[in-house]
């Protein structure tokens, strides 16, 4: 009672401290999930914070941009790196005092707009009123994101041309690129190569590794990463789904009588054999459409290749065919010359497809001037060829256009129904006139070629799914299987149900491409879920069918294991071991004898320059050719630890390039080099010299 009755008398007191102490939980959750600090943005690149909702509407603009080519991760990359390079860079712009005039960023924008002829008056000239509606059209924010982009650039252009001006070289520098490009040197030399030392003979421990790592620890850096292991149970129809859809196409074999449940009333399938119009036949009960044209037998895919002994009237099938099971029916046969060449002469008009809009007359005047030129030219060939030749330099009233070969089995396609119907059904020498899509054509069939068998198809394909069974019944397997693989082996789990375990090793927060699913960024994101442990199971629904994903690995960003850096630094490591064992072993310094005491022979290296140190045979080897430089005409180097061995050479010659009067043109080419090089580099310096936070995993 006491007690209560000192919190009564402290009651003020106790709800301030009770406030204050939610208050500092709420905030804690806000700010804090995991020991992890939460925020909005995509980023920050030092004090510069990418902000979440600009970020996603130019990831959306440059998806957009890209079309089906990109994918949103790829949109977001892009979009990221162009980000982190402004921000690193106006800070530098911003430091420097630059700064583009509004009256400059208007100029600027205009003048992606004039060339347009969509922007133009009829004379040529800027046409503000067709601008203003097409700003009016876009959407303000996808504006003014243009209109920042086009001032920053310009801002970052200014930036760079100072920088550009500020990157000089001397005539000492010019005078000496001109000398590393021509001064030569010519050398003897023995080589012990490193490979004439077993591995097996060299033993690199792992406290070695360690301390190599220690000492290049910038070289060892990795972002967190994930190993996982999947099994993908595919959504594929089963032999009773397979069976059930021949079930369904062999009915159309025969007549089919139905009743209509809406009207109560019977209606009447006709089979394929008695259909009149298979057209409107095969689009009634196919997934895919009626195809029109014949198919060269010899092209028949390998299911469908029996098809070809059959007469016309009679069916194939059903037979699986890829992804669709077929009922076909033999429409037609006949020989197809598959190659035509031939010349037209096209009369277009307004409204025709592929027509200038420069055209003005109508169908009906094109129809009197196509019916006028064939009059003239009828079925004569020099009338043609002199018709024909006017006509392609003199293109006003109509142009004539040297077709070449067309194949019924290739580019044919790419031409009107209405003009492959006139080159193949008629002889070599025939010419007509055509109505097109693309107006009117007066064709010539020059010649004739590769005579093959055709034949047309009147083709019922329907996909092969999973049926709703067959599609619970997966589900039941993949949801056994998930539970068992959380304490079982998963390999051998996935072999038991049919399926196989395929691991990846080093998965990175960003990606999004695995093997044999192809992108799925959601596994990559429950992979590095905070709340996604080491051994987690779970299952995801992809397109294909189900994937069981289990997490067999959690590495933090940090430095590499020695287990990890093995691959790359024990080759180190064993080269210096093995040039130590090489070096051991040298006890002269006369070329002949080390040659023939190490079992190699003397060589040599004529006219090399320190532009591009190279030994021939060997490949480059600077800090040999380097030592070339260094040492007088008959000079005898110490052993010299190379790229590809252990070296010792002797000069035999040296040639000095001739002294030039000016060494201008050199420096010009260095500070050129300098110039196109600094963007790049300063950019990259940039981005070390300030911390990078990167959000983009969270979001996408």
């Amino acid at each position: 009672m006491a007690i209560l009755g000192k919190i009564r008398n402290q009651g003020v007191i106790l709800i301030l401290v009770i406030a204050l102490a939610l208050f500092a939980f709420i905030i804690q959750g806000v700010l804090t999930s995991g020991g992890q600090k939460q925020s909005d943005a995509v980023g920050y690149v030092g004090d510069a914070e990418i902000d979440r909702e600009n970020f996603a509407r130019k990831v959306e603009n440059a998806s957009q941009r890209g079309g089906a080519n990109v994918s949103q991760l790829q949109a977001v990359n892009s979009v990221w790196d162009q980000e982190v390079r402004n921000a690193v860079l106006d800070q530098q712009i911003t430091a420097a005092g630059i700064q583009v005039t509004d009256e400059k960023v208007a100029e600027l924008v205009k003048a992606n707009y004039k060339s347009n002829p969509q922007f133009q008056n009829a004379d040529g000239s800027f046409s503000e009123a067709a601008f203003k509606a097409e700003v009016d059209r876009i959407d303000p924010s996808v504006w003014n994101d243009y209109v920042l982009d086009i001032a920053a650039n310009a801002r970052q252009e200014q930036f760079f041309n100072l920088l550009k001006s500020g990157l000089i070289a001397t005539n000492a520098d010019g005078e000496m690129e001109y000398r590393m490009e021509n001064d030569k040197r010519s050398f003897t030399y023995v080589n012990i190569p490193y490979n004439t030392i077993a591995d097996d003979l060299v033993e690199i421990t792992k406290s070695e590794i360690d301390a190599y790592v220690d000492q290049h620890k910038d070289q060892f850096k990795v972002a967190a990463q994930r190993d996982i292991e999947f099994a993908l149970f595919e959504d594929n129809a089963s032999p009773s789904d397979k069976e059930a859809l021949k079930s369904d196409l062999n009915k159309l074999l025969t007549t089919q009588t139905l009743r209509n449940l809406s009207t109560n009333k019977d209606y009447t399938i006709p089979a394929i054999t008695d259909a009149t119009n298979l057209d409107a036949y095969v689009a009634q009960n196919s997934d895919l459409p009626y195809n029109n044209r014949y198919t060269m037998t010899a092209n028949l895919t390998a299911a469908a290749m029996a098809i070809a002994s059959l007469e016309k009237g009679q069916t194939f099938g059903p037979y699986e065919d890829g992804e669709y099971m077929k009922l076909s029916l033999v429409e037609n046969k006949k020989v197809i010359n598959d190659s035509v060449q031939n010349r037209r002469i096209i009369i277009d008009y307004a409204g025709a497809q592929r027509t200038a809009s420069s055209v003005t007359r109508n169908k009906e005047a094109a129809k009197k001037t196509a019916d006028s030129i064939f009059n003239i030219i009828g079925q004569n060939k020099e009338s043609f060829d002199s018709k024909f030749e006017y006509f392609k330099e003199n293109k006003e009233v109509a142009n004539g256009q040297d077709i070449g070969w067309v194949m019924y089995s290739g580019n044919a396609r790419n031409y009107s129904p209405e003009f492959n119907e006139f080159i193949y059904e008629n002889s070599k020498g025939t010419v007509g006139l055509v109505e097109t899509v693309f107006g009117y054509q007066i064709v010539r069939i020059d010649d004739v070629a590769a005579a093959k068998d055709a034949i047309k198809l009147a083709t019922v394909s329907k996909k092969i799914l999973a049926s709703k069974q067959t599609g619970k019944d997966l589900y039941t397997k993949t949801v056994k299987f998930q539970q068992a693989a959380k304490s079982g082996d998963f390999t051998a789990l996935a072999k038991e149900n049919g399926v196989t375990a395929t691991p990846v090793k080093n998965l990175k927060s960003l990606d999004e491409t695995l093997p044999t699913i192809g992108k799925n960024r959601s596994i990559v994101k429950w992979a590095f879920n905070e709340e996604s442990s080491l051994g987690d199971v779970d299952r995801f629904e992809t397109s294909k069918g189900y994937v069981i994903v289990k997490i067999t690995k959690k590495t933090k960003a940090g430095n590499m294991s020695s287990e990890e850096a093995s691959f790359k630094v024990t080759p180190i490591l064993r080269k210096k071991k093995k040039a130590q064992l090489i070096l051991d072993k040298i006890k002269s310094t006369n070329l002949a004898e080390i040659a023939k005491n190490q079992g190699q022979t003397t060589k040599t290296a004529s006219t090399v320059d320190r532009k591009n140190p190279t030994i021939p045979g060997i490949g480059e080897e600077p800090l040999v050719v380097g030592t070339a430089f260094g040492l007088e005409r008959g000079g005898t180097s110490k052993p010299i630890t190379g790229v590809a061995g252990v070296f010792v050479i002797k000069v035999i010659a040296i040639e000095s390039a001739p002294d030039l009067q000016s060494y201008a043109a050199n420096a010009n080419t260095i500070a050129t080099q300098a110039a196109n090089q600094s963007i790049s580099q300063l950019v990259e310096a940039l981005k070390k010299s300030v911390e990078i936070e990167d959000n983009r995993a969270v979001f996408y």
